[in-house]
């Protein structure tokens, strides 16, 4: 029997707050591989948070594992507290958005959107107006008798978060959606997904590659790496205070400059800067500097001389070369970079803001990695 909106509070309730998840010592093998080693995290309720990492360092693992696709050899996930572990997909209350949009071809945009409260045996009229009100809510309320194939590839997209959202999940997951899609569409993508979590309040995992996607949807980033989280904050505490190298190295363009530390202070280009919680404290050290971090200024006396000068619209990025042969890339605005090109004598020196040291025998010993001096590109994906 179908069940009516005065007796099934799934379909017809009202909007609800989001709800915790915690994953708690999460450990899953592949063999002799840890895709995921002992990773925790608490999600605070009606958060949006991103697990940012490399392919392979286990963000979509754990991603599967709360939404019951896939188990954890050891370790639980809470969800309001409660765990979850012996509760198969199906009862999870959970919506997941793939990277394809996986949408039935032979339904139109509004029978896709209410096909998950149809297997949940809604009435009729209720699962229509559900899926009218979430087609609405995604900027597809004209769309809705169209079929997937007369859809582009962000709407397509827009379509599966609908349906996600349609059942009111207690968690929505959503696993690298914009990764499939143009640069244009990606863009206003990310505002939709940002505009409909702050209308709707679900807490939501985001997995993805891209750090400006993480930087531009997420209260917080986790940042992943080898099963194990190596960071978790806001934005911009992820960029401008890195943890750990790695995610110093993973998150933007980092410089990689010899210095002594000291006295909870270290000395490069001639400056002397507070450091990061989790820097070498003492030694000789390789200082992690961000290229907007760096200033110059011509100078006859001064201690470095461009190489390369790379026009990027209102910023533009300038290559320097040090004494000692190590290269410096300096974010300026293009208006005060006009008066520099190859050759010209700079002054370089560090802007008076926290840094992240690491001791210069790991850094040069590091697999595959540059030496101090050096420039370290991101390795995720970002517009610089």
């Amino acid at each position: 029997m179908a069940v009516t909106p005065e007796t099934e509070k799934t379909a017809d309730r009202p909007d609800r707050s989001g709800v915790t998840v915690q994953l708690v010592g999460l450990t899953r093998l592949f063999g002799p591989t840890r895709a995921l080693d002992g990773l925790s995290i608490d999600i605070q309720a009606g958060e949006f948070v991103a697990f940012l990492g490399p392919s392979g360092c286990g963000k979509t693992t754990a991603l599967r594992i709360i939404a019951g696709l896939d188990e954890a050899d050891s370790g639980e996930v809470l969800v309001d507290g409660k765990d979850i572990g012996s509760l198969p997909a199906s009862r999870r209350d959970m919506g997941m958005v793939f990277q394809a949009y996986s949408l039935f071809p032979n339904m139109t945009a509004r029978n896709n959107v209410a096909f998950g409260l149809r297997m949940r045996k809604i009435d009729k009229a209720t699962r229509q107006r559900r899926a009218d009100e979430m087609l609405e809510l995604v900027g597809l309320g004209a769309m809705a008798d169209r079929y997937p194939n007369q859809l582009s590839g962000g709407q397509q997209q827009r379509v599966a978060l609908a349906r996600a959202l349609a059942i009111r999940p207690r968690v929505l997951l959503l696993d690298e959606p914009l990764s499939a899609l143009d640069a244009k569409v990606r863009g206003e993508l990310r505002d939709e997904i940002r505009r409909v979590h702050q209308e709707v309040g679900t807490t939501t995992v985001f997995v993805t590659h891209d750090q400006e996607e993480a930087f531009t949807l997420a209260d917080r980033v986790a940042v992943i790496n080898n099963g194990r989280l190596q960071q978790i904050g806001p934005p911009t505490e992820i960029y401008e205070k890195p943890a750990t190298e790695f995610v110093a190295d993973f998150v933007g363009l980092t410089n990689r400059l010899p210095g002594v530390a000291g006295d909870g202070l270290v000395e490069v280009l001639g400056d002397r800067l507070p450091l990061l919680d989790g820097s070498a404290k003492d030694g000789d050290v390789t200082v992690l500097v961000r290229p907007e971090s760096m200033q110059l200024a011509p100078s006859t006396d001064g201690n470095g001389w461009v190489t390369a000068v790379s026009f990027r619209g209102p910023i533009s990025m300038v290559r320097v070369r040090l004494p000692g042969d190590e290269l410096v890339l300096v974010q300026m605005p293009s208006a005060d970079s006009s008066m520099l090109s190859p050759g010209t004598q700079v002054r370089l020196s560090v802007r008076p803001r926290p840094v992240l040291a690491v001791s210069a025998a790991r850094a040069d010993g590091r697999s595959g990695s540059p030496l101090p001096g050096d420039v370290s590109e991101p390795q995720g994906s970002m517009t610089v």
